[in-house]
């Protein structure tokens, strides 16, 4: 009885670093994939490309913006297609990407400029997206931006 708890106890000690061995890889695979979608939502973004938005984003998506609960993927989607294929008055770029992978959830934190294109105005917010990985497939469930008070 003694030998089989002594077992048990070693192989409950062993597997985690069996596991661990192998999740690098597999981090990386992620992060990659993360780092993947994350432009995609940028060129998506910059050209007003609705099919962009529509894989990026889960149905129950979750927008936290500054000024409380924005909105969902439907109604987003719904504001671009007004736009399709148009560039917006702005461009975009993203900054200082940092993304975690923890289990099936990964979080992406970054700060994305806008500058206006007709006054060359700045506008800075602090993001952070949370995705899910369902099926086999991450996707963007909660973002929070807020300003940036860095600089």
């Amino acid at each position: 009885m003694r030998f089989l708890f002594r077992s048990l106890i070693a192989l409950t000690l062993l597997v985690p670093s069996i596991v661990a061995q192998s999740s690098p890889s597999n981090q990386q695979d992620d992060v990659k994939a993360i780092q993947q979608i994350e432009d995609a939502w940028l060129r998506g973004e910059r050209t007003s490309d609705i099919s962009a938005f529509d894989r990026v984003l889960a149905d129950d998506y979750v927008n936290l913006t500054q000024r409380g609960i924005g909105p969902g993927k439907a109604k987003i989607i719904d504001q671009v297609r007004a736009h399709a294929g148009q560039a917006p008055p702005y461009s975009v770029d993203i900054a200082d990407m940092h993304i975690y992978i923890l289990g099936d959830v990964a979080v992406a934190a970054f700060v994305k400029t806008y500058t206006a294109k007709e006054n060359g105005n700045v506008m800075r917010e602090d993001n952070t997206h949370i995705f899910k990985k369902d099926r086999g497939a991450w996707k963007l469930k909660i973002s929070r931006e807020s300003d940036h008070s860095g600089d």
